[in-house]
């Protein structure tokens, strides 16, 4: 399993490169674009999918300029966070003097809980895990676990945004928590984790700390 971390913009979101042979797949590319192309170029696979776990601007920053590059590329995130692409006022009003239109963005494929996809043999099972956002999710690749801001190393994404829902949260964490063995998990900001970690120690997956 191939996978490299950028961690990029101004609140250190984390962008994977996840490659085999054939290609490569970007996930969450939130800002840095020119960086992450630089990443690419040297890596040397053709990228083929953007894959986003949720709208937030730090996980989406770098797409328009990334599919002006690459616009035969698919960009790919759950239905119910579309309204996140295509109307970032929603998040970002009273916060943001004037919303970037690096922000108003179009998926090109739109996801639901159980899809799978196929990537040149890379094989990516969307799991929904609302709470964060309503369209949240969590990508599983082979053993990994790409949980973007839904688990954390110790905690757990906020839900006072537009479109979080604490129960739903709630829901969520118990859902990876029944996920069979431990995994190592990439999450959106900050260091990789396992699932044992935190079926063990994250008291919001319910455990004892």
């Amino acid at each position: 399993m191939n996978i490299k971390t950028l961690v990029v913009g101004i609140v250190r979101a984390n962008c994977y490169l996840v490659w085999n042979d054939l290609a490569c797949v970007l996930i969450d590319p939130g800002d840095d674009a020119e960086r992450i192309e630089t990443a690419l170029q040297q890596l040397g696979k053709p990228l083929k999918a953007i894959l986003l776990t949720h709208g937030h601007f730090d996980h989406v920053g770098a797409v328009k300029a990334l599919k002006e590059r690459y616009p035969q590329v698919p960009v790919m995130i759950d239905a119910l966070d579309e309204e996140l692409l295509l109307e970032p006022e929603r998040v970002y009003k009273g916060m943001l003097s004037r919303i970037p239109d690096s922000l108003h963005l179009k998926a090109d494929r739109l996801l639901s809980d159980g899809d799978e996809i196929d990537v040149n043999g890379m094989h990516f099972t969307v799991i929904a895990t609302p709470g964060h956002t309503k369209g949240s999710v969590c990508y599983l690749y082979e053993n990994a676990i790409f949980s973007g801001d839904t688990l954390f190393r110790g905690t757990c994404g906020r839900c006072d945004f537009y479109g979080g829902d604490s129960r739903a949260m709630h829901d969520s964490l118990a859902k990876l928590a029944l996920l069979e063995g431990d995994r190592p998990v990439y999450p959106g900001h900050e260091g990789e984790t396992s699932l044992d970690q935190e079926r063990k120690y994250n008291r919001f997956m319910g455990s004892k700390q």
